[in-house]
């Protein structure tokens, strides 16, 4: 137990370190939300006012939704928190004079920090669960406390759902205008299918389609078949592959990719393998948890400093490094939907700033 957990000083500085972190990340939950209640206000009082919901009503809603909100907010600005939390507490013990004794004890200086790395590792692996398990789990309530503060009752909808299916000679698209997923109803039905010919194109369109759980087919609201010349009655989609499940996966599309966990995102790549921005997506979900480390690396070579002054300037310039790694990543991001390989465009920062951090920490006076 005391080789998992360290000696007591790394107890001490460990609870220090997380002590801050904790602290951050309260700093930090409060701000981002503070900032959006403001950017929302207007809408959330028109809301109110349509639904008429009362003063204490609309408070509940607020305090219930951006505490919804707190997993969200936290894979956005966790490694912020660890950089913030680390430096603080590091240069609390320069000045304190706290390093120096451990240092004379016959510790390196990487030894010392040792802790600091772990909390780091810490809020990289709450980040890849949060994204995995505790965003989808209290998305769909997220989502429909979002929709009630804007007065939206389309809780559980998607909107224009695209479905190809090309296997065993079909070609068919399915385009959907709206999705009930609660209710397993589509509206707005347009299925296209070309068959093997350039001549043989059929279209099949309806006002409404519901799922029949029986039949496992989807029957269709004023349904019609339409081909060159003449329309005839349909009153199934007859499309097996076009199953709930699968309607709702791809209704998942419509939502930001922070929203949506590593399954999801390989389901939706397998479904849309030529999505630059799914493949993007789901290596950022890899690489952003290690921007914890990868910040920490960069960020604490010049916030450590053996001499009396200049410690504020080279916290400031740790923290134009950490401004300069966000903009790169960003700028990425940008390349890889456009021009850029979406894999090498969500490695790439991490690798440059990663390999640089390295050696920075690495070459520290111990």
């Amino acid at each position: 137990m005391g080789a998992l957990f360290g000696d007591r000083l790394d107890r001490y500085l460990g609870r220090s370190v997380a002590g801050a972190w904790l602290a951050a990340l309260l700093f930090m939950v409060l701000l981002v939300s503070l900032i959006d209640l403001l950017l929302h206000l207007g809408g959330y009082l028109r809301g109110a006012d349509e639904r008429g919901a009362g003063t204490l009503e609309l408070l509940v809603d607020l305090a219930a939704f951006y505490a919804l909100s707190v997993p969200l907010t936290f894979v956005m600005v966790a490694p912020f928190v660890t950089v913030i939390a680390a430096m603080f507490t590091v240069s609390a013990f320069f000045s304190t004079n706290e390093i120096a004794p451990m240092l004379f004890c016959g510790r390196s200086i990487l030894r010392v920090l040792r802790p600091v790395l772990a909390v780091a590792v810490t809020s990289a692996l709450l980040m890849a669960a949060c994204w995995e398990w505790v965003i989808p789990a209290t998305n769909e309530t997220w989502t429909a406390m979002s929709k009630r503060l804007d007065a939206d009752e389309s809780v559980e909808q998607s909107k224009n759902v695209v479905l190809k299916v090309r296997e065993g000679g079909v070609d068919q698209t399915l385009l959907v205008t709206r999705y009930d997923h609660a209710a397993r109803r589509m509206s707005g039905v347009t299925l296209v299918d070309r068959g093997s010919g350039p001549h043989d194109v059929v279209t099949v369109v309806a006002s409404e389609a519901v799922w029949d759980p029986a039949r496992e087919d989807w029957a269709l609201t004023d349904g019609e078949r339409l081909v060159p010349g003449r329309g005839t009655p349909q009153p199934w989609l007859a499309v097996p592959s076009a199953t709930p499940d699968l309607i709702t996966r791809l209704g998942k599309e419509g939502k930001e990719t922070l929203q949506l966990s590593y399954s999801e995102l390989l389901d939706l790549r397998a479904l849309r393998p030529g999505r630059r921005d799914l493949v993007m997506a789901f290596h950022a979900h890899l690489t952003f948890p290690l921007a914890n480390l990868v910040l920490l690396l960069l960020a604490l070579p010049f916030a450590i400093s053996y001499e009396r002054g200049r410690r504020i300037e080279r916290v400031v310039f740790a923290v134009l490094v950490c401004g300069l790694y966000l903009v790169t990543d960003l700028s990425c991001q940008s390349l890889g939907l456009a021009t850029l390989h979406p894999v090498l465009a969500a490695w790439l920062p991490t690798i440059v700033f990663g390999a640089f951090g390295s050696v920075f920490f690495a070459g520290m006076r111990s």
